[in-house]
């Protein structure tokens, strides 16, 4: 393929028309050259899919990329990393520039930044419904696009996805019965249960949406992409009339609570300018709201605000605070990672079991993947759904029970009472989160660069009518990067999350121990941990990757 973006290719030309016919039902495979190949399989839902399979990076890149690892994690950890720290601490405050923070103080405002993508939920609702089943832009817009560039978005603009979530612009539409005021008008104010007062209930749903999008197909399925749309838009709303603020953002929302981990790392924030004038601010209009905005919604106090994980960047608070004394900063990356001292155990397990679904969503999509079940299926007489349900609580525990390994060696090896298995699992689990993150950036990036450029055609015909509104209908486009291109972003990619994790594992250490010596015992058995986890993102890489074609 060309390496010129977006160069038309002729029908005639395209792979899936180079293919020859194939009756339904039958084997297929053709062959395309030693980097791409069409092959019929049969997914866990037992329909058939054309698959375009991609070669993984060549095993000398692999090798290669493996060996920088475990050099860059002895030499940073010989280094201590921590020494870095004085780096975080710059900031630029974005609201400062022209007239942002007058723009961003009108009432207004937020429907206007959530207006594009309501517009685009409900034609992925419509179009999935309504529309053809085999050729649609719902799948395309939902996966290829949206959840492709949701991971890039959070690493170059934090939360700002909850600012513009269509799910949550309906929900204050619905709540206050008003396009320019957000305050509540209609519903109740039940308190959410104190039990649920922590980010589980949005893991499992992550893990339930994981079985169900793999297991049946979903990103194929133009009508099941819509019912999913459109059961979570209910759901959202539905919380939002009974429940106080915004429980489900804040609890629920797996798209919100995924951000919340990875905002983690990105480099912009909302913060107060001066904690003093927050200290002996009286109305605390920003967390209670007054007669012009609601406050928090997500009951968060901005003026104590010290990390991006719940903040929505709705920006209710730049508007109440009579101050003007809130910022949306421009800083350096990981920042909130290398000067957490507060460790959770629900986002703890939310770091590793996210790591976990992002490889067991690659390894799916991998030839290995189909063997593997072939041969779990033939040996154990199981249907695919089994077997695939079965694969899956294993690839989610796998991750979890070598992290806590790591965690028990390391305690044993200090022996420092204070500092127990539980601590040290709690506060190393976020030096995870730069592996997870440019593990998923890495995977999604073959996503985006070889298959983003489908949506230019169907822009023309939505719905699969036969429409040619901007006269693409008929046209095929190449890839926006090469292969190789892309080979070279995913292994740089996943080599500065190992970075990452390295110094924000050494800055965690010598947080919890003060005597040098304990702090680097504790911190090799996590290192080797987090090698392990970076060279399987490297392994996965390296094998050909399923493109699944279900239009």
């Amino acid at each position: 393929m060309s390496d010129l973006q977006l160069a038309v290719v002729s029908p005639a030309e395209s792979l899936a028309e180079s293919c020859c016919d194939t009756a339904a039902g039958s084997e297929h495979v053709c062959q395309h050259g030693a980097d791409h190949q069409m092959t019929t399989i049969i997914d866990p839902s037992g329909n058939e899919v054309m698959v375009h399979t991609m070669a993984g990076i060549p095993t000398s890149m692999a090798v290669g990329g493996l060996v920088f690892l475990i050099i860059i994690s002895h030499l940073l950890i010989s280094k201590r990393g921590s020494t870095l720290k004085a780096a975080w601490s710059r900031r630029f405050n974005i609201l400062g520039f022209g007239g942002v923070k007058k723009l961003v103080k009108k009432p207004w405002f937020p429907l206007s930044m959530q207006g594009v993508s309501i517009f685009a939920l409900a034609l992925v609702i419509y179009a999935g419904l309504c529309g053809s089943q085999r050729t649609n832009i719902a799948p395309v817009i939902t996966w290829t696009i949206w959840w492709a560039l949701l991971v890039f978005f959070v690493l170059g603009f934090g939360k700002l996805f909850c600012a513009v979530c269509p799910w949550e612009g309906v929900a204050a539409l619905v709540t206050s019965l008003s396009f320019r005021s957000r305050k509540k008008v209609l519903g109740y104010e039940r308190p959410w249960p104190k039990r649920f007062r922590n980010i589980y209930p949005a893991l499992f749903l992550f893990i339930l949406l994981t079985w169900f999008e793999l297991g049946y197909g979903v990103t194929r399925s133009p009508k099941m992409t819509a019912i999913m749309a459109g059961v979570y838009l209910a759901v959202a709303v539905v919380f939002a009339l009974v429940f106080e603020r915004r429980a489900f953002c804040r609890y629920v929302c797996l798209v919100g609570r995924v951000q919340g981990i990875y905002a983690l790392f990105s480099p912009v924030e909302l913060r107060p300018e001066s904690s003093d004038i927050c200290r002996s601010c009286q109305t605390k209009d920003c967390y209670k709201g007054n007669e012009t905005a609601t406050g928090c919604p997500t009951g968060l106090f901005p003026g104590a605000l010290n990390e991006n994980s719940y903040c929505t960047l709705c920006t209710e608070c730049v508007r109440a605070c009579p101050h003007d004394n809130l910022a949306i900063n421009a800083r350096p990356p990981a920042a909130d990672l290398m000067t957490k001292i507060r460790f959770r155990w629900d986002e703890a397990v939310m770091c590793i079991v996210l790591l976990a679904l992002t490889v067991f969503h690659g390894l799916t999509m991998t030839p290995s993947w189909n063997r593997m079940t072939d041969l779990l299926r033939v040996n154990l007489d199981l249907g695919l759904k089994p077997v695939f349900s079965m694969l899956m609580v294993l690839m989610i525990a796998a991750p979890v029970v070598i992290f806590v390994v790591a965690a028990y060696v390391a305690q044993r090896s200090t022996r420092v009472k204070t500092v127990t298995t539980g601590k040290l699992f709690k506060a190393f689990a976020y030096s995870v989160i730069p592996v997870a993150l440019f593990y998923h950036l890495a995977h999604n990036s073959m996503h985006f660069f070889m298959e983003a450029q489908n949506i230019i055609p169907l822009l023309s015909d939505p719905l699969g009518r036969g429409w040619d509104l901007f006269g693409t209908a008929g046209n095929q486009y190449a890839p926006m990067l090469s292969l190789t291109t892309i080979w070279w972003i995913q292994l740089v990619l996943i080599v500065v999350g190992h970075i990452y994790s390295v110094v924000v594992a050494d800055r965690v250490a010598h947080h919890l121990f003060q005597d040098r010596r304990l702090a680097m015992r504790s911190l090799i058995p996590l290192i080797v941990t987090m090698v392990v986890y970076s060279g399987v993102s490297v392994w996965l890489i390296s094998q050909p990757m399923e493109m699944r074609m279900g239009m």
